[in-house]
């Protein structure tokens, strides 16, 4: 089964033949306005949402979203994913490929394979341009119109006022819509190494709450109606899927994506006793030491002396990402040449993770190692685009080899990472006139003070 085209010039949208699809049809929006779209979503939620920034959390969602995006069948875009800190169970997925996901979702799952299901969905709302088609039939085309009715529906309180809730209540999705999402979705899942009954599984269970419940509708179903008919669908298709056994590392980097939320998010205490007893109780379990290690690590900072230990026994068990972790507790503790090893090691086992690319970035340029860290700071960003430590690390890796342009270029992006607009904006111009020569450099920071100077503005 595959996802609609597009041409390249973002006109005829060639559908799959799948029940309830819409006729073929043209698309007054295309490929390109849809980046932009996205990208001028991702830089107004940088600076309206609280998004969840460690790299461990946004990893793990970007190596799930990766390994569904690998199967779709369709004109790609740059898909990123973010994690929303608010407990509500949401997620969305803006036009341009923006995924966000509520903290509240990821701690709602209870496997790997649900959490999936609800990328491979959202997944299919933008590689088949849903939200887009929609929005046409309504004639909502102003940019700013657009933007805060996608802000009303990821992060309700913060969208542009009644307009948009009236817009957000208009992206209720059509059930062709849903439909297309579930079924193409469910077919990305074993293909990718994700039992599909997670998707059903997850909605059964939503659903069976929602009933006991029925005044609070998790603001997920508000703009995904969620009906009978849709998740027997979903079952009766299962049996006839391939069914991949359960990953175990993805089950342990879920739960560690999960603590690390829990300790981020949530009063430590409660936390931290939480973690201390499941600890206590499993005495022999490495996997819970890693849980309770990494709840000390982010949510008590002030003590990775406490954390190490625990942290040293997950990564003797070769527990997934906890050489890693325990790592940073060295690099807390000061131990640097014990940190550099546990990071060299732990990317020797998965020398894609962009976060060891970043820590080890972090201690070569405090060694005084300038070409390392650039090289690990830039391979930490092809990896993953979002992280702002990186940009800033090359910023100062540029600053040292005495290249004005570079530095203030990263260091700019690296605060529009931060959601810090004033000082990008500065930096961005800082190297803007350290670009004497005109063309694609000088247009691309031009570009780029102008976005940040329509923020807020819906235009």
């Amino acid at each position: 089964m595959t996802l609609p085209r597009r041409s390249a010039r973002g006109g005829a949208l060639l559908l799959a033949v799948v029940v309830g699809l819409a006729p073929v049809r043209a698309f007054a929006i295309g490929l390109a306005e849809e980046r932009e779209l996205g990208a001028r979503f991702a830089l107004e939620a940088r600076v309206q949402l609280p998004l969840v920034r460690a790299p461990a959390v946004t990893g793990y969602l970007r190596d799930i979203g990766s390994r569904l995006v690998a199967r779709l069948d369709t004109e790609r875009f740059p898909y990123r994913f973010y994690v929303v800190r608010d407990p509500s169970l949401n997620a969305f997925a803006v036009p341009g490929g923006y995924v966000y996901v509520h903290s509240g979702l990821v701690l709602g799952v209870a496997s790997e394979g649900e959490l999936a299901g609800v990328l491979a969905h959202e997944l299919v709302h933008v590689g088949s341009h849903h939200a887009v088609r929609q929005q046409e039939k309504t004639a909502l085309i102003g940019y700013g119109t657009l933007l805060g009715m996608f802000l009303s529906i990821v992060h309700p309180a913060l969208g542009a006022g009644a307009v948009a809730a009236g817009a957000a209540a208009q992206l209720k999705y059509q059930r062709e819509f849903e439909q297309e999402a579930d079924m193409i979705g469910l077919g990305l899942m074993a293909p990718a190494g994700f039992d599909p009954a997670g998707m059903p599984t997850f909605l059964r269970r939503v659903l069976r709450e929602q009933r006991l419940n029925p005044a609070r509708v998790p603001p997920y179903f508000l703009s995904h109606p969620l009906t009978e008919d849709r998740v027997a669908a979903l079952e009766q298709r299962v049996p006839s899927l391939p069914r991949p056994a359960p990953r175990s590392d993805g089950e342990l980097r879920l739960a560690a994506a999960q603590a690390t939320i829990r300790a981020l998010t949530e009063p430590a205490e409660g936390v931290l006793s939480g973690y201390r007893a499941a600890a206590a109780a499993a005495p022999d379990d490495p996997a819970a030491a890693h849980r309770l290690g990494l709840a000390l690590l982010y949510g008590d900072p002030s003590r990775p002396d406490e954390a190490a230990p625990l942290l040293a026994r997950a990564a003797a068990a070769r527990l997934p990402g906890a050489l890693g972790d325990l790592g940073r507790a060295q690099a807390r503790l000061g131990r640097v040449d014990d940190a550099a090893r546990s990071f060299a090691a732990a990317l020797a086992r998965t020398p894609d993770d962009a976060a060891l690319q970043l820590d080890l970035g972090k201690l070569a340029l405090a060694g005084g190692e300038t070409k390392r860290a650039a090289a690990l700071f830039a391979r930490a960003l092809e990896l993953d685009p979002e992280l702002d430590e990186a940009e800033y690390g090359l910023g100062e890796c540029a600053s040292r080899r005495g290249d004005a342009r570079a530095q203030w270029r990263h260091l700019g992006r690296a605060f529009e990472l931060r959601a810090d607009l004033a000082r990008a904006r500065s930096a961005y111009e800082k190297a803007l006139e350290a670009t004497p020569e005109d063309g694609a450099a000088r247009a691309e920071l031009r570009a780029a003070i102008q976005q940040i100077d329509r923020v807020g503005t819906g235009r």
